[in-house]
């Protein structure tokens, strides 16, 4: 194991300037043979490394985990173990372990307030790329990772939106966007949750419970959308556990969002904790003129507005979630990973489903929202109208 890295001195060495040219890593996007396995490296072996680790043995069979890297010595001691089948090599130092290991991809499961400290360097160096989301947690960040995956030519940058990856999500986005249920008019969603967090959790590390998470949907609804970003956000959010130190600083637990697009579509959503383990549900509905979409349990319904249609039989996707009526909120994950070692096989010429035109569009519809619910200069929750040109992103395609 290379020596340890204090926290300030890697934020500072991996910072979003870094260059690839003192990575010293040359470019890996190539094809493969057939019988060639993926090698691959991560960084940030935490709690949601765990279940894609577990996911990656079971189900990637392409791939061999040649590497792993983290700040904090005892974890690199648990990736190690865990991919004790592919004897990887641990690392407290990512530039090191870049240059020292040829990989032919890099999974970044770090906290979301460094995704961009560590994408861009991975880019930059011409290293296919997954990384768990939101993109990152600030406007300014989201940007950086936006200028270097459009800037890497033929490198992979997968974001972990995996709904985009789910069989009935997909088989649902099918039937919206062919047309068979005529113009989205209006989108609800909620992700309702029973725990009751002792501590609120910190805005600089993960940029709030809206962003956190609830990524998710804003990123299933832009793509109802087609990934064109809405126009106006209102907001309302409040905590159970209030602080001295304010929404600034501490995250808030409880939210109602609207977005707003072009041609009048809406997309309504709470994001609520402390509630009664019966009300625990995800939701995402997108209603049309001519029926709605269930995409969260992957049934739709027809609209009964004239006796041709009443008369007409539920008709249900081509795959259905598990019974439980929570649904399977870890949908797409196993297909995700699969998608992505796929894709490095086949030199990067694949599409990506979760891109990063589509985590950019949704990170910042989260962004976007929590600005709509805090008033930073205040350091109060105070609800009031922003529209999404007030975020200040220097990506924006013409």
């Amino acid at each position: 194991m290379t020596s340890n890295l204090s926290r300030r001195a890697f934020l500072k060495t991996s910072a979003l300037g870094a260059s690839a040219v003192a990575l010293g890593a040359p470019g890996v996007a190539r094809g493969f043979p057939a019988n060639e396995k993926v090698k691959l490296g991560w960084i940030g072996i935490g709690g949601r490394w765990g279940n894609l680790a577990e996911l990656m043995i079971k189900h990637v069979p392409d791939a061999v985990n040649v590497a792993v890297c983290d700040l904090i010595p005892d974890r690199v001691e648990r990736g190690k173990k865990v991919f004790e089948r592919d004897k990887p090599n641990g690392y407290t130092d990512l530039r090191v372990m870049i240059e020292k290991e040829k990989l032919d991809g890099i999974l970044v499961v770090t906290e979301p307030c460094n995704h961009s400290v560590v994408v861009v360097p991975v880019l930059e160096a011409g290293i296919h790329c997954f990384a768990e989301k939101p993109m990152d947690t600030t406007v300014e960040k989201v940007d950086a990772i936006t200028k270097a995956a459009r800037k890497a030519k033929g490198v992979i940058y997968q974001i972990g939106t995996q709904r985009r990856y789910s069989p009935p999500h997909l088989a649902g986005m099918e039937l919206i966007h062919g047309g068979t249920l005529g113009k989205v008019m209006l989108m609800q969603g909620h992700w309702h949750w029973a725990h009751r967090p002792q501590v609120p959790r910190m805005v600089a590390r993960d940029g709030g419970m809206l962003v956190e998470q609830a990524c998710h949907h804003t990123d299933v609804m832009s793509w109802v959308m087609r990934d064109k970003p809405p126009i106006t956000c209102v907001a309302i959010a409040r905590t159970e556990i209030p602080t001295p130190e304010g929404p600034n600083v501490h995250n808030e637990q409880q939210s109602a969002t609207i977005w707003q697009w072009p041609g009048g579509e809406i997309f309504s959503y709470t994001h609520l904790l402390w509630l009664a383990r019966h009300f625990q549900t995800e939701q995402l509905h997108v209603h049309c003129q001519k029926g709605g979409v269930d995409l969260a349990h992957g049934v739709m319904h027809r609209a009964d507005h004239d006796a041709k249609t009443a008369a007409a039989p539920q008709e249900e996707l081509k795959d259905q979630f598990a019974d439980d009526p929570r649904g399977d909120w870890g949908m797409g994950t196993k297909e995700e990973l699969q998608a992505f070692v796929a894709n490095i096989k086949a030199g990067g010429k694949q599409p990506i489903n979760a891109n990063v035109e589509s985590g950019r569009i949704a990170t910042l519809m989260c962004l976007m929202g929590r600005m709509a619910a805090v008033n930073a200069a205040k350091n109060a929750y105070e609800p009031r109208v922003v529209h999404w040109k007030d975020l200040g992103s220097t990506t924006d395609l013409a």
